[in-house]
């Protein structure tokens, strides 16, 4: 039972650090900006993800210039002219959140729950190409639009 319960540990942390070769922070974008809160170096969004990720009532009059903050302890998702925060925008950004209900792939809809369950209980997925072959996550062409990264 000991043996189940630490091999299911290891595969949920394995999955949150392979959720963002899935949908996400690519690790080679080159940020230029610090997260006025908590310091970190952002990765800079496009325009067209401000506008379609932010609540339209709290969307910036300039939408250029926005980086997202990468810490996934700071309550900031993006900052440039404003700051906005996890109550600013339409949906949940999976690497600041536990929930499991959380997108890791928001084109596809595919949460962290859905991906546990491919590889705890239907067993049917050992690496990236597996998931993506089940789920089909990373095969949509909305990321710009739909994921709080904007890739």
């Amino acid at each position: 039972m000991e043996f189940k319960q630490s091999h299911q540990a290891f595969r949920k942390e394995k999955l949150i650090n392979l959720s963002s070769e899935v949908c996400g922070v690519n690790p080679l974008d080159t940020p230029k900006a610090r997260c006025p809160r908590c310091g970190e170096l952002g990765k800079r969004v496009n325009m067209e993800t401000i506008k379609n990720i932010v609540k339209s009532d709290r969307l910036p009059s300039t939408l250029e210039g926005y980086y997202l903050c990468v810490s996934d302890k700071c309550d900031v998702i993006y900052f440039g002219q404003q700051t906005l925060y996890k109550d600013d925008i339409k949906v949940k950004v999976w690497f600041k959140e536990r929930d499991l209900s959380v997108p890791v792939c928001y084109c596809k809809d595919v949460t962290k729950a859905d991906i546990i369950e491919h590889i705890s209980e239907r067993k049917c997925c050992n690496d990236i190409k597996d998931i993506q072959g089940h789920t089909e996550a990373n095969t949509g062409k909305e990321c710009l639009t739909k994921n709080p990264a904007g890739t």
